[in-house]
């Protein structure tokens, strides 16, 4: 699977020189298991003269613990899990501020 223009519902993501910032991506819910799966920034048209440099990639297992519920009588909810999400760190290297978002998908 694939992925091209993910972004946050409210716009792009924004970097200022010399900054960085982390994302974490996932398909499904809670994250299925993808496998191999790479991330890469993708500089908007207004980012000329930067470079976004991506490191930290990681593929993270994690689970929901659960909860009580207190409404009414007290019961336990059951937690889900295991998921996955994968992350990656994107540093801005140029000499301007940029808006991007991120593409990327499987090893095919």
């Amino acid at each position: 699977m694939s992925f091209n223009g993910l972004q946050p519902a409210s716009g792009p993501f924004f970097l200022a020189p010399g900054n960085s910032m982390r994302i974490n991506v996932w398909n499904g819910d809670p994250g299925n298991d993808e496998g191999a799966w790479w991330i890469m920034a993708h500089p908007l048209d207004e980012g000329f003269d930067t470079e976004l440099a991506l490191s930290d990639h990681s593929k993270i297992l994690s689970h929901e613990i659960g909860c009580i519920e207190v409404n009414g009588a007290a019961r336990a909810c059951p937690g889900s899990g295991p998921y996955f999400r994968y992350g990656v760190t994107v540093t801005n290297w140029g000499a301007s501020g940029v808006h991007f978002n991120v593409q990327g998908g499987g090893n095919t």
